[in-house]
Protein backbone atom coordinates (compact mmCIF):
# COMPACT_ATOMS: atom_id res chain seq x y z
CA UNK A 1 0.00 0.00 0.00
CA UNK A 2 3.03 2.79 0.62
CA UNK A 3 4.30 1.76 -2.40
CA UNK A 4 1.56 2.73 -4.18
CA UNK A 5 1.07 6.12 -2.13
CA UNK A 6 4.52 6.63 -2.92
CA UNK A 7 3.80 5.88 -6.88
CA UNK A 8 0.69 7.88 -6.83
CA UNK A 9 1.74 10.80 -4.62
CA UNK A 10 4.58 13.70 -5.72
CA UNK A 11 6.38 14.67 -2.88
CA UNK A 12 5.20 18.36 -3.28
CA UNK A 13 1.93 17.19 -2.67
CA UNK A 14 -0.12 15.20 -0.12
CA UNK A 15 -2.36 12.28 -0.13
CA UNK A 16 -5.65 14.33 -0.32
CA UNK A 17 -4.09 16.82 -2.22
CA UNK A 18 -3.06 14.38 -5.09
CA UNK A 19 -7.01 12.62 -4.44
CA UNK A 20 -8.60 16.05 -5.34
CA UNK A 21 -6.76 15.97 -8.29
CA UNK A 22 -7.26 12.37 -9.64
CA UNK A 23 -11.54 13.20 -8.77
CA UNK A 24 -11.07 16.86 -10.51
CA UNK A 25 -9.63 15.06 -13.37
CA UNK A 26 -12.96 13.27 -13.65
CA UNK A 27 -15.46 15.99 -13.27
CA UNK A 28 -13.65 18.56 -15.36
CA UNK A 29 -12.53 16.10 -18.12
CA UNK A 30 -16.46 15.60 -18.21
CA UNK A 31 -17.70 18.86 -18.56
CA UNK A 32 -15.16 19.84 -21.15
CA UNK A 33 -16.78 16.55 -23.24
CA UNK A 34 -20.34 17.66 -22.51
CA UNK A 35 -20.29 20.90 -22.83
CA UNK A 36 -17.06 21.71 -25.07
CA UNK A 37 -15.11 23.74 -22.92
CA UNK A 38 -14.62 24.69 -19.26
CA UNK A 39 -12.93 22.25 -17.57
CA UNK A 40 -9.45 22.98 -18.32
CA UNK A 41 -9.55 26.15 -16.20
CA UNK A 42 -11.25 24.89 -13.59
CA UNK A 43 -8.41 22.36 -13.38
CA UNK A 44 -6.42 25.15 -13.29
CA UNK A 45 -8.05 26.94 -10.95
CA UNK A 46 -7.75 23.82 -8.61
CA UNK A 47 -4.15 22.99 -8.89
CA UNK A 48 -3.57 26.72 -8.34
CA UNK A 49 -4.79 25.74 -4.96
CA UNK A 50 -2.86 22.72 -3.82
CA UNK A 51 0.18 22.77 -5.93
CA UNK A 52 3.72 24.54 -6.28
CA UNK A 53 3.79 27.33 -8.43
CA UNK A 54 6.43 26.63 -10.75
CA UNK A 55 4.95 23.09 -11.62
CA UNK A 56 1.30 24.49 -12.31
CA UNK A 57 1.51 25.19 -16.25
CA UNK A 58 3.72 21.90 -16.67
CA UNK A 59 1.55 19.53 -15.01
CA UNK A 60 -1.75 21.01 -15.92
CA UNK A 61 -0.45 20.90 -19.79
CA UNK A 62 0.00 17.14 -19.20
CA UNK A 63 -3.13 16.20 -17.52
CA UNK A 64 -4.97 18.59 -20.64
CA UNK A 65 -3.15 16.90 -22.98
CA UNK A 66 -4.38 13.08 -21.77
CA UNK A 67 -7.83 14.56 -21.08
CA UNK A 68 -7.67 15.53 -24.23
CA UNK A 69 -6.79 13.02 -26.31
CA UNK A 70 -8.91 10.38 -24.73
CA UNK A 71 -11.64 13.30 -25.80
CA UNK A 72 -10.47 13.22 -29.11
CA UNK A 73 -10.22 9.43 -29.78
CA UNK A 74 -13.77 8.31 -28.66
CA UNK A 75 -15.00 11.61 -30.68
CA UNK A 76 -12.47 10.77 -33.81
CA UNK A 77 -15.18 10.33 -36.80
CA UNK A 78 -16.39 14.07 -35.88
CA UNK A 79 -13.09 16.08 -36.45
CA UNK A 80 -12.55 18.51 -38.70
CA UNK A 81 -8.82 17.39 -40.09
CA UNK A 82 -8.49 20.80 -42.19
CA UNK A 83 -9.34 23.13 -39.35
CA UNK A 84 -6.76 20.86 -37.32
CA UNK A 85 -3.88 20.90 -39.20
CA UNK A 86 -3.78 25.34 -39.67
CA UNK A 87 -4.86 25.91 -36.18
CA UNK A 88 -1.52 23.44 -35.34
CA UNK A 89 0.40 25.04 -37.69
CA UNK A 90 0.06 27.77 -36.25
CA UNK A 91 0.65 26.95 -32.77
CA UNK A 92 4.05 25.49 -33.54
CA UNK A 93 5.17 28.83 -34.77
CA UNK A 94 3.23 30.62 -31.25
CA UNK A 95 5.71 27.65 -29.14
CA UNK A 96 8.56 28.20 -30.70
CA UNK A 97 8.45 31.92 -30.63
CA UNK A 98 7.56 32.33 -26.89
CA UNK A 99 10.09 29.48 -26.03
CA UNK A 100 13.16 31.70 -27.54
CA UNK A 101 12.03 35.03 -25.73
CA UNK A 102 11.46 36.17 -22.15
CA UNK A 103 7.49 37.26 -22.24
CA UNK A 104 7.64 41.07 -21.34
CA UNK A 105 3.95 41.75 -21.13
CA UNK A 106 2.52 41.04 -17.71
CA UNK A 107 -0.37 38.65 -16.77
CA UNK A 108 -3.21 40.78 -16.15
CA UNK A 109 -2.66 42.95 -18.85
CA UNK A 110 -3.02 39.23 -21.24
CA UNK A 111 -5.39 38.07 -19.54
CA UNK A 112 -7.28 41.49 -20.50
CA UNK A 113 -6.47 41.15 -24.07
CA UNK A 114 -7.60 37.92 -24.19
CA UNK A 115 -10.78 38.11 -22.23
CA UNK A 116 -11.86 41.11 -24.47
CA UNK A 117 -10.73 39.05 -27.45
CA UNK A 118 -13.27 35.99 -26.05
CA UNK A 119 -16.32 38.52 -25.41
CA UNK A 120 -16.11 40.50 -28.84
CA UNK A 121 -15.93 36.80 -30.95
CA UNK A 122 -19.00 35.74 -29.33
CA UNK A 123 -20.69 38.77 -28.92
CA UNK A 124 -19.17 41.27 -31.22
CA UNK A 125 -19.81 41.32 -35.45
CA UNK A 126 -19.16 38.40 -37.30
CA UNK A 127 -16.21 39.20 -39.76
CA UNK A 128 -16.63 36.70 -41.91
CA UNK A 129 -13.77 36.74 -44.38
CA UNK A 130 -11.39 36.86 -41.38
CA UNK A 131 -13.25 34.50 -38.99
CA UNK A 132 -13.45 31.78 -41.53
CA UNK A 133 -10.43 31.31 -43.06
CA UNK A 134 -6.75 29.81 -43.22
CA UNK A 135 -5.02 33.07 -41.75
CA UNK A 136 -7.28 33.14 -38.96
CA UNK A 137 -6.76 29.66 -37.93
CA UNK A 138 -3.24 29.92 -38.33
CA UNK A 139 -3.48 32.90 -35.77
CA UNK A 140 -5.75 31.55 -33.62
CA UNK A 141 -3.27 28.39 -33.43
CA UNK A 142 -0.06 31.09 -32.64
CA UNK A 143 -2.15 33.20 -30.44
CA UNK A 144 -3.67 30.30 -28.23
CA UNK A 145 -0.35 28.46 -27.94
CA UNK A 146 1.78 31.33 -27.16
CA UNK A 147 -0.84 31.85 -24.69
CA UNK A 148 -0.92 29.00 -23.03
CA UNK A 149 2.81 29.38 -22.45
CA UNK A 150 2.24 31.42 -19.85
CA UNK A 151 -1.31 31.56 -18.38
CA UNK A 152 -1.72 27.84 -19.01
CA UNK A 153 -5.30 27.16 -20.01
CA UNK A 154 -5.90 28.39 -23.20
CA UNK A 155 -9.09 26.54 -24.44
CA UNK A 156 -11.31 29.50 -24.86
CA UNK A 157 -9.12 31.60 -26.74
CA UNK A 158 -8.11 28.35 -28.79
CA UNK A 159 -12.47 27.93 -29.02
CA UNK A 160 -12.88 31.60 -30.20
CA UNK A 161 -10.98 31.30 -33.30
CA UNK A 162 -12.64 27.96 -34.37
CA UNK A 163 -15.48 28.78 -36.74
CA UNK A 164 -18.38 27.36 -34.86
CA UNK A 165 -20.73 28.18 -37.36
CA UNK A 166 -19.35 25.19 -39.67
CA UNK A 167 -19.44 22.93 -37.46
CA UNK A 168 -22.23 20.66 -35.60
CA UNK A 169 -21.56 20.43 -31.85
CA UNK A 170 -19.79 16.90 -31.86
CA UNK A 171 -17.44 18.54 -34.69
CA UNK A 172 -17.12 21.52 -32.56
CA UNK A 173 -15.94 19.59 -29.26
CA UNK A 174 -13.84 16.84 -31.21
CA UNK A 175 -11.86 19.48 -33.53
CA UNK A 176 -11.53 21.77 -30.39
CA UNK A 177 -10.01 18.74 -28.45
CA UNK A 178 -7.99 17.48 -31.23
CA UNK A 179 -6.52 21.10 -31.54
CA UNK A 180 -5.43 21.46 -27.43
CA UNK A 181 -4.45 17.66 -27.45
CA UNK A 182 -1.47 18.59 -30.11
CA UNK A 183 -0.87 22.00 -28.63
CA UNK A 184 -0.51 21.10 -25.20
CA UNK A 185 1.32 18.42 -26.48
CA UNK A 186 4.16 21.03 -27.79
CA UNK A 187 4.51 23.27 -25.07
CA UNK A 188 5.21 19.78 -22.35
CA UNK A 189 7.53 18.75 -25.10
CA UNK A 190 8.79 22.75 -25.06
CA UNK A 191 8.89 23.05 -21.25
CA UNK A 192 10.63 19.77 -20.41
CA UNK A 193 13.63 20.87 -23.12
CA UNK A 194 12.96 24.00 -20.55
CA UNK A 195 14.74 22.53 -17.59
CA UNK A 196 10.78 21.16 -15.70
CA UNK A 197 11.13 17.56 -14.43
CA UNK A 198 8.21 15.20 -14.83
CA UNK A 199 9.58 12.09 -13.83
CA UNK A 200 8.23 12.70 -9.82
CA UNK A 201 4.52 13.25 -11.03
CA UNK A 202 3.92 10.29 -13.55
CA UNK A 203 2.29 8.38 -11.53
CA UNK A 204 -0.20 11.06 -10.31
CA UNK A 205 -0.26 11.70 -14.28
CA UNK A 206 -1.49 8.11 -15.31
CA UNK A 207 -3.92 8.15 -12.34
CA UNK A 208 -5.18 11.37 -13.33
CA UNK A 209 -5.51 9.92 -17.16
CA UNK A 210 -7.25 7.01 -16.37
CA UNK A 211 -10.15 9.22 -14.48
CA UNK A 212 -9.96 11.88 -17.24
CA UNK A 213 -10.69 9.08 -19.76
CA UNK A 214 -13.86 7.83 -17.80
CA UNK A 215 -15.16 11.25 -17.21
CA UNK A 216 -14.91 12.22 -20.86
CA UNK A 217 -16.75 8.64 -21.23
CA UNK A 218 -19.71 10.11 -19.00
CA UNK A 219 -19.68 13.44 -20.78
CA UNK A 220 -19.94 11.73 -24.23
CA UNK A 221 -22.90 9.89 -23.20
CA UNK A 222 -24.38 13.56 -22.23
CA UNK A 223 -23.06 15.38 -25.17
CA UNK A 224 -25.45 13.03 -27.45
CA UNK A 225 -28.23 14.10 -25.83
CA UNK A 226 -28.35 17.67 -26.16
CA UNK A 227 -30.21 19.49 -29.07
CA UNK A 228 -28.09 21.71 -30.96
CA UNK A 229 -29.12 24.86 -30.87
CA UNK A 230 -29.18 24.43 -27.00
CA UNK A 231 -25.73 23.22 -27.06
CA UNK A 232 -24.99 26.42 -29.36
CA UNK A 233 -26.19 28.08 -26.89
CA UNK A 234 -24.64 26.67 -23.78
CA UNK A 235 -21.23 26.72 -25.27
CA UNK A 236 -21.50 30.69 -25.61
CA UNK A 237 -22.87 31.21 -22.31
CA UNK A 238 -19.84 28.94 -20.75
CA UNK A 239 -17.10 30.92 -22.93
CA UNK A 240 -18.74 34.22 -21.46
CA UNK A 241 -18.56 33.36 -18.32
CA UNK A 242 -14.90 32.24 -18.73
CA UNK A 243 -14.11 35.47 -19.84
CA UNK A 244 -15.39 37.50 -17.76
CA UNK A 245 -13.63 34.97 -14.92
CA UNK A 246 -10.49 35.70 -16.65
CA UNK A 247 -11.48 39.95 -16.71
CA UNK A 248 -12.10 39.61 -12.80
CA UNK A 249 -8.83 38.01 -12.20
CA UNK A 250 -6.73 40.79 -14.22
CA UNK A 251 -8.99 43.54 -12.56
CA UNK A 252 -8.29 41.86 -9.17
Amino acid sequence: METIINFLVPPALSVEASLLLIMASFFTSGITTAVGIGGGLVMLAIMANVMPVAAIVPIHGAVQTANNTSRTYLLRKNISLSILFWFTLGGIIGIALVSQVVLTLPVYLLQLIMSGFILFSVWGPKLKNFSNGKKSLVLGGIVSSATSMFIGASGPITAAFLPKSKLDRQQLVATHAGTMVLQHGFKIFALGLLGFVYSPWIGLLIAMLISGFLGSLAGRAILWRIPEQRFKLVFNIVLTLLALRMLYQAVG
